[in-house]
């Protein structure tokens, strides 16, 4: 099974919304907001790409089966870390620079 950009949203924006409620639950204020959410969908992201693993897929068992596919969803999901940590960078500094003003 293959994870879909809406399916990628849906996962993100719920992520999103569990990190808000535990603000307004008291968790306000928390630098470590981002990295929590990011490492929240990081780890649902990777545990999907795992659940691909086709054992009745030839090219799969050929290339080191599932302990390999694992191996390299897991180095995916670092660079997808890291993609979404320089766009969050990005993105608030853009947001401080006045970038997404419309006056």
């Amino acid at each position: 099974m293959k994870i879909t950009a809406a399916q990628l949203k849906q996962i993100i924006a719920e992520e999103i919304k569990r990190a808000q409620l535990t603000e307004e639950q008291g968790g306000g204020g928390n630098p470590e907001l981002y990295s929590s959410v990011i490492s929240s969908v990081l780890g649902t992201v990777c545990d999907e790409f795992k659940s691909q693993f086709d054992p009745m897929d030839p090219s799969m068992d050929a290339s080191g089966g599932k302990q390999v596919w694992e191996a390299q969803c897991d180095e995916a999901c670092v660079v997808l870390g890291e993609k979404i940590e320089e766009l969050i960078m990005q993105v608030e500094e853009d947001l401080h620079l006045g970038q997404f003003y419309r006056g």
